[in-house]
């Protein structure tokens, strides 16, 4: 008897611990818990804000104190260069502005603005540009004859914001016809651009998105084409784009050894800096600034 009523016992205890335990879970228990993981989790977040913010800081100031130098010493280094800036597919307005505003303080003149469109990168409109560079050919007098399709689109580009007369006004109407265009001119150079600096997206990879066909990919084949023609420029030019990957715009270019200097790091200081400096001397050879693997060095030297 004195067994069961102690089995009894230790059963009824056992409950009443459970019931003890919901009622704590449910009530003034969790509520504690809950208080303790949101105070935990709202000092974790404000900690992390907090160096975010000093990073950025860090960052503004850096970025300031290299153009503040680059500014200085680049000063009338680019008096007479009249450029052009042509935006591509994707790029950030602001990264453009950037760049012209240090080609500006390095003494160039910005001369005009103009921005490709889809169709002049898009593997789905490669048959296209196929087809158009027939006739564009036909009014581009210097073009090698070794150019590809892909190269013609190019060397017409270049020849629409840097030169005159009526071969070139064919050239541009066939570029900016309002059916199908490769080109859209915001600020029209009336020719008189002698370079030509060309921003592109940061990041230009041909990795897809769900949604995507395979022929809205961008054609590697319509980057070297603009890559190749762009040192046919009277001053030449120089890239400004996406490196971080093999798929990515300009370590293509860089990959296929086109003629051309080339920057990668689009958005930053460290990239509209390099783009004033290395325009001086674009068209004695061509070279890669910038901090990817593929670059020869980080920037160009500073007068």
């Amino acid at each position: 008897m004195l067994n069961f009523r102690y089995h009894l016992v230790s059963l009824i205890a056992v409950f009443a611990a459970l019931a003890i335990g919901v009622v704590l879970g449910a009530g003034p228990l969790q509520s504690r818990l809950a208080d303790s993981l949101r105070s935990t989790k709202a000092s974790t977040n404000e900690v992390d804000a907090q160096a975010l913010t000093q990073v950025t800081r860090i960052a503004h100031t850096d970025a300031q104190g290299l153009i503040s130098l680059a500014d200085e010493r680049l000063k009338g280094t680019l008096t007479g260069t009249k450029v052009a800036l042509v935006s591509l597919p994707g790029a950030n307005a602001e990264d453009s502005t950037m760049v012209s505003e240090r080609l500006q303080a390095a003494g160039a003149e910005v001369v005009g603005s103009a921005a490709l469109t889809s169709n002049w990168e898009s593997s789905a409109m490669a048959k296209y540009r196929e087809t158009l560079a027939t006739p564009l050919a036909a009014h581009l007098p210097s073009l090698p004859s070794d150019a590809s399709s892909e190269a013609v689109i190019g060397y017409a580009i270049v020849a629409a914001l840097t030169s005159t007369g009526p071969e070139t006004a064919l050239v541009q109407e066939i570029l900016t016809d309002d059916s199908t265009p490769i080109l859209s001119i915001n600020t029209d150079p009336a020719g008189s651009a002698t370079a030509i600096v060309v921003v592109g997206a940061r990041d230009s990879s041909q990795s897809q998105d769900a949604d995507q066909s395979a022929g809205s990919i961008a054609s590697p084949r319509a980057w070297s084409g603009l890559a190749r023609a762009l040192p046919s420029a009277p001053k030449s030019g120089v890239i400004i784009g996406d490196a971080h990957d093999s798929t990515s715009m300009v370590a293509s270019i860089r990959e296929a050894g086109d003629p051309v200097t080339t920057i990668d790091s689009p958005g930053t200081a460290l990239g509209a800096v390099s783009a004033a400096a290395a325009l001086k001397d674009a068209s004695a050879s061509a070279r890669a600034f910038g901090s990817e693997p593929s670059a020869q060095s980080l920037m160009p030297t500073l007068p």
